[in-house]
């Protein structure tokens, strides 16, 4: 214990020896008219070592105290401020007070850019400036929108944030073009757009915010001013054969209101058509509910599109006229209009060559001519009031969709084109629709949603062909003149819900009930005209009619915290169907319940990497489309009878995904898996005849078809270059059983792409495009291995900028397609030069040349079940136009 009290006590008798030993140095800075400089730097260094520092701050009235841990017997004292000389002194280190003056002084700073970088975040939204990605030659926003890191654009327009569509398209963070919004992107001049803002996981009704989240994202275009007047203005003459392009834009967006209109013609190949499809993620669910779409119950053998520009291979004559206006109905409420007419004329010129392979190795070919004519016409008006406030939501929209399709084809087949036949097609299709949505407080923090949608549509159809198809079924072997095949399909169609959401802390809850009813009628006739009068056999017409209803319950589950987002859904249903066709004496009736579990969840590993997976299994009926007692032509060569029962689909599917995010590096990475299985009730049993004619039949047999898919993507931006370089890769693997000339067999498809985008617009004199493609298709139908196929594409351009106002572009492409016989290869080449005019709104005049080397055909090859089809078409020719284009 003695020991301890002697240890204790010397351990304190060194602390105050080195307490008393520790110099002090107070005192005050001025400047020289003696006022106190507050912040001014005290350092005091060992003499002559200069090895150590203790620093203070002089306070409001100048003041400082510092202690010198030091031993040394001089040391040095500075203080400096800014705009004050530095003033230093030499002092014997022990306590003392000391008073400096610092004169004044002026310092000359260097001059400093402070520069936005162009992609920043901010929470949940992510913005790229568009002048860090805008080049001479762009002059609308699709021009930079496809330079992004991290955003994809399809060729149709389609945006994409994360492999998935963007669910909606604001400007100003008003939705004026309903996910329509290619009239935007192709219009709007890029110089008005100040960022390109992606909203992640938003959610765009204000009164679900924080009560119900979302995955998707959007996409808002900022404006440089509040007040935006602008557009833009083309008019282009040419030749080979005589050319016109034409196009009239102006918009205006305030903070009131909002319009976008637009008068398009041309005869130059360039498909304005496009801007009219709805491209958001739910306009693609949509899109499959009956009386939204037109049926394709019968037409022409069409030479369809291949994946080329449009102007390369469309002979056309449209005229599009398209008007969109949001503007206000009351303090918090908007009416949106959206209405549209198109009329076109196309010309599809070919050749289609369609190999079946038998499951005994057999190859059955058939070639076939074609030259189609495609007259559609279409009439669009959606009507939509919105209030979208925080506390309610309120939207009613009223559509009405009108078209009427006509499609003539000539055909011919055979050895040496022997045999010609005539087609002849109407399709017309009539849409009403309207759409409400709500969203309310119910108290005690719980919200009601309800939703609901009535739908009519009809669409009486015909097809004439001759001479008369398929003579040894349909007229016993001998031949005929003609077959018209009339088909009139009529539906109602209603859905409807109601949810209450709530939820606490972490934890949301949805609990929502709702149905829907179809009720459909087809009625169609099969007649042959073979010169002598005779009744339609029963079997070739049809008259059905359907019900088909969905009663459900769905409970759903969220948990959301920093790191963490899950989900879980376990819906009920109760379904029921009926059919019936009385002339063929067939009906069936059907009952049952289905539960549809699906779970999904996203974790942020960090700030940039976040690892996203989703399993769901659905039971999902045929639509009633798909079922016709009696026969039904669907072209000259295909005759179809789905007298099974209704179908039924059961999918188990998973999806794993692993995502990067680095706006400061401007780095994207993103890989995913996913995998499917399809078990249906249903086979279609195929006979397929010596002259490549079909018949197809459903039976009612248990299939399965698996698929699995794998992709990723790498984007980087690199800004003192301002490039931009994307690499996507993708590869699935799938087997479809099927009944093929009454024997059981199982093809097998596989496919991989590499694809490849760089544009690099660091260079004063120019830029520079690069865009390819390998595609490689493998397809078995048992044990018979179809020919590989192998699709090439290259893109690359070369813009010139040798004065402030002249630009020259050079642009090519190549592809090649190895396959079924020799090996095809198609080069074009392009040339243009633009000449600004030095006035204030930018005016352009256009000189460019397309399809220089005059290139006529191109081939393209694709795989589906026991079928390799190969289209070559025929190209627009070598052709000139003179353009003026302005920006207002």
């Amino acid at each position: 214990m003695p020991g301890k009290l002697l240890l204790t006590a010397a351990v304190l008798l060194g602390l105050c020896w080195h307490s008393a030993a520790q110099t002090t140095l107070t005192g005050t800075i001025t400047d020289t008219q003696r006022q106190p400089i507050p912040g001014a730097l005290v350092e005091v260094q060992p003499l002559p070592a200069l090895n150590e520092s203790a620093v203070a701050v002089t306070d409001e009235a100048g003041r400082f105290t510092v202690r010198l841990p030091f031993t040394a017997d001089s040391v040095l004292l500075s203080a400096r401020s800014l705009s004050f000389r530095e003033q230093t002194r030499r002092l014997r280190n022990q306590s003392q007070a000391v008073t400096l003056a610092l004169p004044a002084s002026t310092t000359a700073l260097k001059e400093v850019t402070i520069k936005a970088p162009p992609i920043r975040r901010e929470g949940d939204t992510l913005s790229y400036r568009v002048s860090a990605f805008t080049e001479q030659k762009d002059r609308v926003l699709a021009d930079v929108l496809k330079k992004l890191p991290g955003v994809e654009v399809e060729a149709d327009g389609r945006i994409l944030y994360e492999g998935r569509p963007i669910q909606k398209f604001y400007i100003n963070g008003a939705d004026l073009l309903e996910n329509r919004y290619s009239q935007a992107s192709n219009n709007l001049p890029a110089e008005a757009v100040q960022d390109v803002q992606v909203l992640k996981r938003h959610q765009p009704i204000a009164a679900l915010r924080g009560v119900q989240s979302t995955e998707q994202a959007s996409l808002n275009i900022s404006l440089k001013k509040k007040v935006t007047a602008t557009g833009q203005a083309r008019l282009g003459l040419g030749a080979a054969p005589l050319l016109w392009n034409a196009n009239l834009s102006p918009m205006l967006f305030t903070p009131q209101q909002q319009l976008l209109d637009t008068y398009q013609t041309n005869n130059t190949g360039q498909d304005v058509a496009a801007e009219l499809r709805p491209l958001g993620f739910d306009d693609l669910q949509r899109l499959r509910e009956p009386g939204l779409r037109k049926p394709e119950l019968t037409g022409i053998q069409d030479l369809g599109a291949p994946p080329l520009p449009a102007s390369r291979w469309l002979f056309n004559r449209v005229h599009l006229l398209s008007a969109n206006h949001l503007v206000p109905f009351s303090k918090e409420a908007q009416l949106c209009l959206n209405a549209s007419y198109l009329t076109d004329e196309q010309t599809r010129t070919g050749t289609t060559r369609t190999r079946y392979t038998l499951p005994d190795g057999r190859v059955i070919t058939l070639r076939e001519d074609k030259r189609n004519m495609l007259r559609p016409r279409q009439l669009t008006i959606d009507l939509a009031y919105i209030r979208n406030v925080q506390q309610y939501y309120l939207k009613n929209t009223l559509s009405l969709v009108r078209s009427w399709d006509e499609q003539t084809g000539l055909l011919t087949r055979g050895p040496n084109g022997a045999e010609v036949l005539r087609q002849q097609a109407r399709n017309p299709f009539s849409s009403l629709s309207n759409r409400l949505a709500l969203v309310r407080p119910a108290g005690r923090g719980r919200m009601v949603q309800v939703s609901s949608e009535i739908a009519l549509a009809g669409s009486p159809q015909r097809l004439l062909v001759e001479p008369g198809p398929l003579p040894e079924v349909l007229a016993g072997g001998q031949p005929y003149a003609q077959a018209v095949q009339d088909a009139r399909q009529r539906s109602f169609y209603t859905s409807n819900s109601a949810a209450l959401l709530w939820g606490r802390a972490h934890w949301h809850y949805t609990a929502t009930a709702g149905f829907t009813q179809e009720i459909q009628g087809l009625t169609s006739e099969l007649g042959v005209s073979s010169g002598a009068e005779a009744p339609t056999p029963d079997t070739l017409r049809n008259r059905l009619r359907a019900h088909q209803a969905h009663y459900y319950l769905r409970p759903a589950l969220e948990y959301k915290t920093a790191r963490w987002h899950l989900e879980a859904e376990a819906p009920l249903s109760y379904r029921t169907f009926r059919a019936t066709d009385a002339p063929l004496a067939a009906a069936q009736h059907r009952r049952w319940f289905t539960l549809e579990p699906q779970v999904s969840g996203r974790y942020e590993l960090s700030g940039l990497w976040n690892a996203r997976a989703s399993a769901e299994l659905t039971n999902q009926p045929g639509s009633p489309e798909q079922l016709y007692y009696g026969y039904l032509l669907r072209d000259y060569r295909t005759l179809q009878r789905n007298a099974a029962p209704l179908t039924q689909e059961r999918v188990v599917s998973s999806r794993l995904g692993l995502y990067y995010e680095n706006p400061l590096t401007s780095w994207f990475y993103q890989a995913t898996y996913s995998f499917s299985s399809s078990t249906r009730n249903q086979l279609l049993r195929s006979l397929v005849r010596p002259d490549g004619t079909l018949t197809t039949v459903a039976v009612a047999r248990r299939a399965t078809a698996p698929r699995h898919t794998l992709a990723a993507q790498a984007s980087k931006f690199i800004s003192p270059w301002k490039t931009t370089f994307t690499l996507q890769l993708s590869g699935t693997v799938s087997r479809q059983p099927l009944l093929l000339n009454a024997t059981p067999t199982t093809t097998r498809n596989q496919s991989g792409t590499v694809r490849l985008r760089a544009n690099a617009a660091a260079f004063s004199w120019g830029s520079l495009e690069y865009a390819g493609l390998l595609t490689v298709l493998r397809s078995r139908v048992g044990a018979a291995a179809q020919p590989t196929t192998r699709l090439q594409e290259h893109r690359a351009s070369l813009a010139l900028y040798p004065t402030e106002r002249h630009q020259l572009l050079f642009a090519t492409e190549y592809y090649q397609n190895t396959g079924t016989g020799a090996t095809i290869r198609t080069f074009f080449a392009d040339a243009s030069y633009r000449y600004t005019l030095p006035t204030a709104r930018k005016l352009d005049v256009e000189l460019k040349a397309s399809n220089l080397l005059n290139s006529r055909a191109y081939q393209y090859a694709f795989v589906y079940d026991f079928v390799l089809v190969q289209n070559e078409y025929e190209l627009r020719p070598r052709q000139l136009l003179v353009s003026v284009r302005a920006s207002f």
